[in-house]
């Protein structure tokens, strides 16, 4: 409440202060200060608007923090593609884990086939993806896969099948 010390804090002068703060009282239609000779306080509007102010200006200074958050992916949005084979083995028990350790971050699942997915991962459509790899070529750069799951294949079919070689 003494318009000379805030300006110094804010490493200006006085004037442009003063004169940024009629500004914004005109822009408001009402005085957020009552200015006398010996004294300035807030008026009934400043004292209701301040914990709005200070709650903004914190928030502003956690900028950083959230935009480090975010980078890190401790917070914000994971879009997660798989397989509808990974819906019955591993995907509930990696989705738990990963909102165990990072519960700031909403995950939205998508269920699609690996050729669609393989797209979509490439072009940053998704975050990650649970597909089977293709067979025949490499996955497109810059994406790599780690393998999570080995499954033996069979076939089942009737024994004089197999018996006799055709399977």
């Amino acid at each position: 409440l003494h318009f000379g010390r805030a300006a110094e804090r804010l490493g200006m002068t006085q004037p442009p202060l003063s004169q940024s703060i009629i500004n914004l009282e005109r822009d408001l239609g009402a005085p957020l200060f009552v200015r006398s000779k010996r004294s300035v306080r807030l008026s009934p509007l400043g004292e209701q608007w301040l914990p709005e102010v200070l709650a903004a200006l914190a928030a502003v200074d956690e900028l950083p923090t959230t935009a480090r958050r975010l980078r890190d992916g401790r917070t914000g949005l994971l879009s997660l593609s798989f397989v509808s084979t990974a819906d019955y083995s591993v995907l509930p028990d990696l989705v738990s884990r990963y909102s165990q350790a990072f519960p700031d971050v909403e995950i939205r699942l998508v269920e699609a086939t690996s050729d669609v997915q393989i797209p979509a991962l490439a072009g940053a459509e998704r975050h990650a993806g649970i597909i089977i790899p293709p067979h025949d070529r490499a996955l497109p750069e810059p994406l790599a896969y780690r393998q999570l799951v080995s499954e033996p294949l069979v076939a089942a079919a009737p024994a004089a099948w197999i018996e006799d070689g055709r399977l």
